[in-house]
């Protein structure tokens, strides 16, 4: 069984999780996910917070919901497709907790109502939550039409919106895709995988299916380094639809974390316009409002005024956000 160990500072931990996902793999993911945006689009904001609380997420679907047809092939593929989602282990370990966990819990077919239906354990969903916050219904549409490498890669990158770069080593990048025993060298590594993923990406941008362009700008080698020692730069190139939509993602952050401060600090003006400086210039503006949206949850569930949590705010922003002002 593959164990997966995410890197927990990055944007998102599936997205940038170890693992190498097969066509129907993926069609089953963007399923899923699909129906979690359904769920937090919803008006019944309480249902959603205990659903993905500590209860399993069960979804149910027919053939026809992957776009794909009934057939003795594609049935068999959907099956093995929850077998191998289901053997495919994710690890996460922070300071506060470490668990394993398979990727779904169980995959079930009921013959009579011709229905498929998978599990997703409690233990996952915030992560899945966190993707499938990530995506747009237009960025999945997308993701559907690459090919199995260029999927991750295009989510990958899709991660960093804000930046406009995107820096991994070959190594890691390799090691992510889960092609360390495929490619023992770069330069096959790169026309295969990365290549090909630039130009499936460019065709689909020209052509108004993506809102996003990846150009490999870097991959220069060190001499006397290893082949796969070597960093790789990526620029991304958004549409001008993309670009107003992160300049709007932007604004509204702003916006957020400019009230939530004020509301847990009202005293402390001086601090918080500071920290909204500090933030925005080091491109954690999004991570800081996700972080508030989290402490005002548990703001509710502990029905405790905002302003009781200024000092757990100010921890937050000096130990996970590195803000010593």
């Amino acid at each position: 069984m593959e164990t997966t160990k995410p890197t927990l500072y990055q944007p998102n931990v599936i997205t940038q999780a170890r693992y190498s996902f097969t066509e129907y793999e993926m069609r089953v993911l963007m399923y899923v996910v699909r129906q979690i945006q359904d769920k937090l689009n919803r008006n019944d904001v309480e249902f959603n917070r205990n659903m993905f609380g500590e209860i399993d997420f069960k979804i149910q679907f027919y053939l026809a919901d992957m776009m794909v047809s009934e057939g003795e092939k594609n049935h068999a593929r959907i099956r093995k497709a929850l077998k191998d989602l289901r053997d495919k282990s994710f690890e996460v370990e922070d300071e506060k907790q470490w668990f394993n966990v398979g990727f779904i819990n169980y995959g079930r077919y009921n013959k009579d109502a011709k229905k498929w239906e998978l599990q997703v354990s409690f233990l996952l969903m915030p992560y899945m939550v966190s993707l499938a916050r990530g995506f747009t219904a237009y960025q999945l549409e997308t993701i559907m039409h690459l090919n199995t490498h260029s999927q991750r890669l295009y989510m990958m990158f899709s991660q960093y919106h804000d930046t406009g770069i995107f820096r991994i080593s070959a190594e890691d990048l390799r090691y992510k895709l889960g092609l360390e025993d495929k490619y023992e060298r770069y330069g096959d590594f790169k026309i295969r995988v990365l290549s090909a993923a630039e130009k499936e990406l460019k065709q689909l941008f020209d052509a108004g299916k993506s809102d996003v362009w990846v150009k490999l700008t870097d991959d220069k080698k060190e001499r006397g380094k290893e082949d796969f020692d070597r960093t790789l730069t990526f620029k991304i190139v958004h549409s001008e639809r993309r670009f107003n939509q992160i300049e709007e993602a932007k604004a509204e952050s702003m916006r957020y974390c400019a009230q939530m401060l004020k509301t847990i600090l009202p005293e402390a003006e001086l601090y918080c316009n500071k920290l909204l400086g500090y933030l925005v210039e080091k491109k954690r503006l999004k991570p800081f409002s996700d972080r508030l949206e989290r402490l005002e949850d548990q703001a509710r569930e502990e029905s405790k005024p905002l302003t009781s949590y200024g000092g757990l705010l100010r921890h937050i922003a000096k130990e996970d956000f590195k803000y010593q002002g």
